[in-house]
């Protein structure tokens, strides 16, 4: 007697920014960034139920805190976005 056993494998995809975007056999999605959970332009991940999280280099922030943040960047003038220490404020586009 055999016994089969289906492996379901998650799938991931470069992003623009280096990170990786993987999609599990779950219908969970993560966004990573140098093995960071991370994304700028959204939910860093989002389960299939519905539910996301929002994180920028392995930070987790609240729905209402990285909208303010984000909002904060856009804000900022080009020349200080392109001094500032932190890598992923220099890459907001």
């Amino acid at each position: 007697m055999h016994t089969t056993l289906k492996v379901s494998a998650s799938s991931s995809e470069l992003c623009e920014n280096g990170g990786l975007k993987t999609t599990f056999p779950s219908g969970t999605i993560m966004w990573t960034k140098s093995g960071k959970m991370h994304r700028i332009d959204g939910p860093a991940k989002e389960n299939i139920d519905g539910e996301k999280h929002w994180w920028i280099e392995g930070e987790f922030f609240t729905k209402e805190y990285y909208d303010q943040l984000i909002q904060e960047v856009k804000d900022m003038p080009l020349v200080l976005r392109l001094v500032d220490p932190r890598k992923w404020v220099r890459e907001f586009k």
